[in-house]
């Protein structure tokens, strides 16, 4: 479906803006969700728009064209092609944004996908369901439901994960000259939510990371780290 849970809306945008981007790719822009959500974080809050006025460049992809009146409204370029057919011309973004698409591809599709767009760009934020569920479209097959996504599958990269309201996973993800997440993050992520009781609980996972990534950052920790690393 070009729609997709609210669930892990908030708790993924707030990355994004934490993240101060002045360029954003959306992929999968499906119904626009994401490019409003952004313009409106980044620009109409601040009273700008005009386009003439707009501070954030968003620019958006999709294989699968979707009438919406959001397109010429929010966005400054948009995209109907295979993003797999492209990915290597989509470089230089701040932040790209995957909102509920990353499930649509192959497994080995998905981490090539983003090994290529984290080599080329600072920062990816996505969200996937937690729990693996079909989904059939016969008249869009790039709707299908092709993979499961786990904390596992982000242990490549430097990564932040949480659960929003037991349904959806968020995670960012660094790349090439991101100062955020960190590793205290990615190691911080994985106590949490590796803890059974919380592992779809994530208000208290995030309590639990708060209280561990000090404890995680600290030189004497990152001294053991690299001591043991060798």
């Amino acid at each position: 479906m070009p729609c997709s849970s609210h669930l892990g809306l908030s708790l993924a945008l707030d990355r994004v803006v934490a993240m101060r981007p002045r360029r954003v790719l959306d992929v999968g822009v499906g119904l626009r969700k994401w490019g409003f959500l952004l313009r409106e974080a980044f620009d109409y809050i601040h009273g700008r728009f005009e386009r003439e006025e707009w501070q954030l460049k968003i620019d958006g992809i999709d294989a699968h064209r979707y009438d919406s009146p959001l397109l010429d409204w929010v966005y400054d370029d948009v995209r109907f092609v295979d993003v797999l057919d492209v990915v290597g011309e989509l470089a230089g973004y701040d932040v790209v944004v995957i909102g509920d698409a990353i499930e649509h591809f192959q497994k080995d599709q998905g981490l090539s996908l983003l090994d290529a767009l984290l080599r080329q760009n600072r920062n990816v934020v996505l969200t996937t369901p937690l729990e693996f569920f079909d989904q059939h479209r016969d008249d869009n097959p790039y709707e299908n439901h092709r993979s499961h996504w786990t904390i596992d599958d982000f242990a490549r990269w430097v990564f932040d994960y949480d659960v929003a309201g037991g349904f959806q996973i968020v995670v960012s993800l660094a790349g090439r000259g991101a100062d955020q997440p960190r590793p205290a993050d990615a190691r911080a992520s994985r106590i949490a939510y590796g803890i059974p009781l919380l592992a779809r609980r994530g208000a208290a996972a995030r309590v639990v990371k708060q209280l561990v990534r000090p404890i995680l950052s600290g030189p004497q920790h990152e001294e053991r780290r690299l001591r043991n690393s060798r």
